[in-house]
């Protein structure tokens, strides 16, 4: 009996046939559409069908907002990313076909494994980072990046997929300006306070992926979406390490830099920040740790390198302390120098009470 109300549930929202594809079973349900697996009978190739639900479909906003996903998708042809097969409408439903990817995804990964082994962690967000970097050079930003969003194949090939709300930079304007639209908990801050995005907010979302990637759970949660935002804004993620002593020193430091709540101190690109993962050797000695003799010498030799990663601007620090008409100089060389300056200023008093007393 359950069954059958269950089939009758799904008869009445989505037909079981749209064109020439049948519909198999429900994979799963977003904010802009639902998810079927469908067989695309000519070519009986195995697809994901995605649904914009009747009600949305009457909807102009909502209708335009669902073409540019499949626009957005159609544009980007990269190994990471789902490929979109055709977009279409039937029966007053807009759907559109794209690839099936036989897996799981990171959010199942995530909750069915205990630890995921570094080397995994490093594999995937390379895998991540390069599709962002592509959509991004093709000017698409994802804005939703999230466990869920992230698809494994059983080959351990990554795929990046639902760009629902993406936002084509020369295209369209149709964004929901002065709203947050996302996934509070992986959400830029900037992005929680309604502001304009570009490419920088799939870092930070990135950087919470990797975070959770590490410790199963994401940065910052509350009871509500806008607790959730607030922190996001305002509050300081606790390092990874704290929960994951394993996790190496070097892929910690990327990952606090890509959540740096001020976008200046962010990674400006995807591509820095893969240029920094390359340097990350998964059997690293953790943050924290003293390690073992044969780990020292790398990290001394890579001392430099740390650096740039937590701050790109210590080198104009370090050159406004050795700038005669710095402020920093002087403050410099009295708080170094104190002793002197004390004895000088002393030995200068006795002076000139020496000489008051003998005219």
């Amino acid at each position: 009996m359950f069954n059958q109300i269950m089939k009758q549930k799904a008869a009445d929202t989505v037909p079981l046939q749209l064109g020439h594809y049948k519909i198999l079973s429900q994979i799963g349900k977003g904010g802009m559409g639902d998810i079927y697996k469908a067989l695309q009978e000519p070519l009986n190739r195995v697809v994901a069908l995605k649904v914009l639900p009747a009600k949305l479909s009457r909807d102009a906003e909502f209708t335009k907002r669902f073409e540019i996903e499949a626009k957005a998708i159609s544009l980007l042809q990269h190994q990471n990313i789902v490929n979109i097969y055709e977009y279409g409408e039937e029966e007053g439903l807009r759907y559109f076909a794209m690839q099936f990817v036989d897996g799981t995804d990171l959010g199942k990964r995530i909750a069915e494994h205990r630890v995921i082994p570094i080397v995994d962690i490093i594999d995937y967000t390379k895998q991540i980072g390069r599709a962002l970097r592509y959509a991004h050079s093709c000017n698409i930003i994802h804005r939703d990046i999230k466990p869920g969003n992230v698809l494994i194949e059983k080959n351990g090939v990554v795929r990046l997929s639902d760009f629902g709300i993406a936002k084509i930079f020369s295209g369209t304007d149709i964004t929901m300006t002065g709203s947050a639209v996302g996934t509070p908990e992986y959400m830029s801050p900037e992005q929680a306070q309604g502001k304009k995005l570009d490419a920088q907010t799939d870092i930070y979302s990135l950087g919470i992926v990797v975070y959770e990637m590490l410790t199963r759970k994401p940065p910052f949660s509350g009871a509500n979406p806008m607790s959730i935002a607030y922190k996001q804004v305002h509050e300081l993620p606790d390092p990874p390490s704290l929960k994951r002593k394993d996790t190496p020193r070097r892929l910690e430091m990327i990952v606090l830099k890509a959540l740096k709540k001020e976008k200046k101190e962010r990674y400006t690109t995807v591509e820095e920040l893969l240029e920094h993962l390359d340097k990350v050797d998964s059997e690293e000695q953790p943050t924290g740790s003293t390690g073992s003799k044969s780990h020292k010498p790398q990290a001394e030799t890579n001392s430099d390198y740390d650096r740039r990663i937590t701050d790109r601007r210590s080198g104009e620090r370090r050159y406004e302390r050795h700038t005669l008409f710095s402020p920093v100089y002087w403050a410099d060389m009295i708080a170094q120098q104190w002793p002197l300056w004390l004895a000088a200023a002393i030995f200068g008093a006795a002076f000139l009470i020496h000489l008051i007393g003998h005219p």
